[in-house]
């Protein structure tokens, strides 16, 4: 209940300095993420391409989905609020990067409209990866941080990554689309999809036994990190936004 929310400092594994470094890299990402999404919006109005406006959703879900995370975390810091489940926001933030990557690939392509008969398979694949999501977030809402939920999330991670490297891959080696701006962005987006994929995927080191204050030391680093890469490509889409 609201009430029974108390506002003060609450340790982040009862480490002063861990918690620190976790605020600030929190707060960068909430507010890098949140001027990514807004920027995504202004291009998606701005464009006007209805080939295009998938991947602009996409990519206004990647900053309000990651700004989300960066909220959660800091109320864990500043009030009693747990949000165990905040580690799927992040695999979401990852699945949403891969699927962006694949959508600016079918652009590139210009196959946008025939995207399932390029790879048929696509919308069995995004059900499942959403249900991996789905299984992480509520598992972890409901019984805790479980060493097989944190399994699953790490193998889910590298899976969503791996889908969007592939995509990044081919348009990357397609002569016809270097230079462009869709080709740009792609080379932006992908060092964030690379960071924001080892933040969850690090908890594997939990699964195998590594103490858990070590891998949020890890984590917290990737964090900002992907904070870093999200700042780069925040200015390509502003960027973009003054050339329409």
């Amino acid at each position: 209940m609201a009430g029974d929310v108390k506002v003060g400092l609450y340790l982040v594994a009862d480490n002063p300095n861990l918690t620190f470094i976790v605020f600030i890299g929190l707060v960068l990402l909430t507010v890098i993420a949140a001027r990514f999404g807004a920027y995504a919006y202004l291009n998606m109005r701005a464009t006007g391409v209805d080939a295009q406006r998938v991947l602009w959703e996409y990519l206004l879900y990647v900053g309000l989905v990651a700004a989300c995370y960066g909220v959660v975390g800091v109320l864990e810091i500043v009030t009693s609020i747990r949000t165990p489940y905040k580690t799927g926001l992040m695999l979401a933030v990852v699945l949403l990067l891969a699927l962006s990557v694949r959508e600016i690939y079918f652009n590139a392509a210009l196959s946008t409209t025939g995207a399932d008969d390029v790879f048929p398979g696509r919308r069995l694949v995004e059900v499942a990866f959403v249900g991996v999501v789905a299984a992480v977030v509520f598992g972890v809402a409901l019984v805790g941080l479980r060493r097989p939920l944190l399994a699953l999330q790490g193998v889910g991670a590298l899976a969503f990554a791996g889908y969007g490297f592939w995509f990044g891959r081919r348009q990357t080696a397609a002569a016809m689309v270097q230079g462009t701006m869709i080709d740009s962005l792609l080379r932006h987006l992908l060092p964030v999809l690379a960071f924001a994929t080892l933040v969850p995927a690090v908890d594997l080191a939990t699964v195998a036994g590594l103490d858990r204050v070590v891998v949020m030391h890890v984590q917290i680093v990737f964090v900002i990190m992907t904070a870093t890469a999200l700042m780069t490509a925040t200015i390509k889409l502003r960027q973009n936004l003054a050339s329409l």
